[in-house]
């Protein structure tokens, strides 16, 4: 006599449910192992290694311009005065430079 609170519906679907929940499984883990490769390959051809990358971009992000320490108004007018008398900028654009340092 079938069971009337559906039991022998359960156990005759649990093996179908249970295929379907490995495939999802197995179905994620192959597209997680496909990105990593996709990943890597794409760093090594921009010469990074993808084991270090994290440590060399935060190498990088220190090195970089907005982590400097700001310079002082006089520090950056010297610069400038050094800038025009070894000719690597022109007069005008040393006032326009020079005009910007003040007005900040």
């Amino acid at each position: 006599m079938p069971d009337p609170s559906g039991g022998d519906t359960l156990f005759a679907v649990f093996p179908i449910l249970f295929g379907i929940v490995v495939l999802i499984v197995v179905a994620g883990f192959a597209l997680t192992i496909t990105l990593a490769v996709v990943n890597a390959r794409r760093l090594r051809r921009q010469g990074l290694n993808p084991l270090t990358l994290q440590s060399d971009l935060a190498a990088r992000a220190m090195r970089a311009q907005a982590f400097a320490p700001e310079r002082t108004k006089s520090e950056r007018l010297t610069e400038l005065d050094d800038l025009l008398g070894s000719g690597r900028i022109s007069r005008e654009e040393f006032q326009a430079a020079r005009e910007r340092i003040l007005a900040e």
